[in-house]
This record gives structure tokens, sequence and C-alpha cells, in this order.
């Protein structure tokens, strides 16, 4: 071969190695973007990223407009990483008040702070560890209250006595990782003498957080190359949210109504059983002024003026607050509260909830009488 012609060949050797190279790298880059742009869309349609909830406007009217450090951890971007240590301050802790409008974003998870989280401490001060990806899930989804509270609010007062100017004590809401952990985490109010389940562990492979939810989305995951739910790999008639409600866990009746049911009928049957109680049971004790429940409107609990067993709009007001807890009623408020705020208890940790509204009845029972009869605990 002449020489000119080997240099012209290795000449269109070397442009055409380019040409792939620079091919393969834009298809490669193409589909980068592609996927950061489904992420995104994923992520714009979540209520961690809603601009415009409450969750994120809460304190636009405060002076100064700004997410007190109590909250800043959860409702807002900055504040979480100021709690991860992220933003270069001592991590475990809130130094400085959040930015209002701040929803949850990339920064607050992808960060080498929140990567090395492994463990989350729950209000009642339990430490759970090895909670690897959900450990950022867990951190504010672990809710801001715990049966203890209820326990120092109520240590040495008579059961049947109301203790004085005393609101309903919650765990704030959506406390999914509470509710799961079961007694692990030690957020129910648990009686004395009582057993109670610890962490759901669900089955093999959906047995966190995020091997359940997208990240992003914060949907149940979809099996891969498919657009079917996760859970319709076990439970076939689930096509969506509203079929979750259906899925039985069991083949017990629990809340005694004499039907089998999903878990999610029978943790409603067992509330409807629990607010009869705190009602009938309020109005046996003190001037007989009697407890209602509207978990629409803050601070949730009210005087049920009629005593028709239902709080109207009209009777959920501030100036109506029920404020005439005894440590009886409180601590079944509290696991009532627990429940309720938690909508997906039923996926969550349904036999948890299950038992804590269970020995809340049992325990109004006598005064109440609302009693146990015919129901189960599990």
């Amino acid at each position: 071969m002449k020489k000119k012609s080997f240099f012209l060949l290795i000449a269109v050797f070397a442009a055409a190695l380019l040409v792939w190279v620079g091919c393969t790298t834009m298809q490669a880059t193409d589909t980068a973007k592609a996927s950061v742009s489904e992420i995104t869309t994923k992520w714009e349609g979540s209520g961690h990223a809603d601009i415009t909830s409450e969750t994120f406007n809460h304190w636009n009217e405060d002076d100064p407009a700004e997410v007190p450090p109590v909250c800043a951890k959860c409702h807002s971007t900055s504040g979480f990483r100021d709690f991860v240590g992220a933003d270069g301050s001592a991590a475990g802790s809130v130094e400085m008040a959040g930015k209002i409008q701040d929803p949850v974003n990339c920064t607050a998870c992808h960060s080498t702070a929140t990567h090395e989280l492994d463990s989350v401490t729950f209000p009642s001060g339990t430490e759970i560890t090895g909670t690897g990806s959900s450990s950022a899930c867990m951190t504010c989804h672990g809710g801001m209250g715990s049966g203890q509270d209820v326990a120092k609010a109520t240590e040495g007062k008579p059961e049947d006595e109301p203790i004085g100017d005393q609101a309903i004590i919650g765990n704030h809401y959506f406390a999914a990782a509470a509710v799961r952990a079961g007694s692990d985490g030690g957020n129910g109010y648990e009686y004395e003498g009582k057993t109670y389940v610890g962490t759901f562990t669900h089955a093999p492979g959906v047995e966190t957080c995020t091997t359940c939810h997208d990240p992003h989305s914060l949907h149940a995951r979809e099996p891969e190359n498919s657009d079917t739910s996760l859970c319709q790999t076990c439970h076939s008639n689930v096509t969506g949210y509203q079929e979750y409600k259906t899925v039985s866990m069991s083949k017990v009746d629990y809340d005694g109504d004499g039907a089998v049911e999903s878990m999610y009928d029978e943790i409603e049957g067992m509330k409807v059983l629990l607010h009869q109680a705190m009602s009938q049971y309020s109005a046996n004790v003190g001037d007989g002024t009697m407890f209602g429940f509207y978990g629409d409107v803050y601070p949730y609990s009210f005087i049920d003026t009629n005593k028709d067993g239902q709080i109207t709009e009209d009777e959920a007001t501030f100036p109506n607050q029920y404020k005439l807890f005894t440590p009886r009623l409180l601590k079944a408020a509290y696991n009532y509260m627990f429940t309720v705020k938690e909508p997906g208890a039923y996926i969550h940790n349904g036999q948890y909830v299950l038992q804590l509204m269970y020995d809340s009845i049992e325990d109004l029972s006598a005064i109440s009488g609302v009693t146990t009869t015919g129901l189960t605990r599990p």
C-alpha cells in the first residue's frame, strides 16, 4: 500500500471513530437528559414540590415570614439541610429558621450528609438504626409527638378528673414511619400490661419506604418495564389508589360488625367505636360537656354542643375548643388522632393502630358504656 493511501485510510478511520464517539456521547447525554426530565416530571407532580400548599406557606403572614426552627426540618429544604448538616452546621438539630415557600427539592435528599444517614430518632426518643435510604423519609414522617408526651401530661393525676385547660395531644400529620415502626418506635400511647406489634415488614422486597414508594413521585413504585402498580404484583385487583383500601390483610372481624372486611374498613369501623366511646365517656364525667373530633379544622377537638355525637362546621371553631380532658380521655384521644392523621395506617401497620384503639375503648368502657364485646384485638 502506498504511504499516501495508508495515511488517507488512517484519516478516514479516525474521522469515523470521532463521529461514532460523538454520536455515542450524544445518545448517552440524551438518555441522561430524558432520565432527569422524567424524574423532574415525577417530582413536580408530588406533594413535596407543591409550593402552593399550606405545608410550605403556613408562616407567610408571620413577622418575620419564616419557618420556625422547630418546624423547618420538614417544612423547608433549607431547614432539612440544616438538620442533616448539609449546610455546614452541626447535624441533628436546626439552628436557623427555614425559608417560606421552600418545598422539598433535590438538594434536600441528594447531599452527602443525607446519603450518609442510617438511623432515625423518633419523638419518643427511640432510635432505630440501619434505616438506609429510607432515613430521609423517616426523619420527617416520624411525627412530632409520642405517647410519652401523654404520659407526662397525665402522670400522677386522677384518671377521671379534668386536668384543666388541657388541649388534645397529637403526633402531627402523615407520621407513616411512626405508625409502621409500631411498638419498636414507641410513638403510640401503649397501655401498661399490654403487648404491641413492632415494625410492619409487609413482604420480601417491599419492606422499606423506598422499596414501596417512588422517591420522586411518592406513589407506589411500578415494576420494571411495566405501567402497573407494584401492589398489583400480589394483589391483582389493585389498579389504583382506591383499590388499596379493598385489600384484605386478614380473615378477622376486628370491629365486630359481623363482616370480615379489608384492613382499611376494619380500622374505619374501630375508629367509629372509639369516637363513640370518647363522646359517651366525656358526657359522663365532669360537668357533662361532650367531646367531639373534627379532623379538617385545627385544633380538631371541639365541644359537641348539641350532643348528637358529631361535630358540624358551626361547632368546629377555635372558641369552641374542647379542653376538659381527663387523663383517661387524653390517652384515648391521642391514639385516635395518631390513627386518623395517618391516612395510610391501614397499609403501614394496621394491627398496631387496631391494638391502640381496642385498648383505648377498653379503658373507657366502664364509664362510656361502649365495650369491647364482639371486638377482636390483633
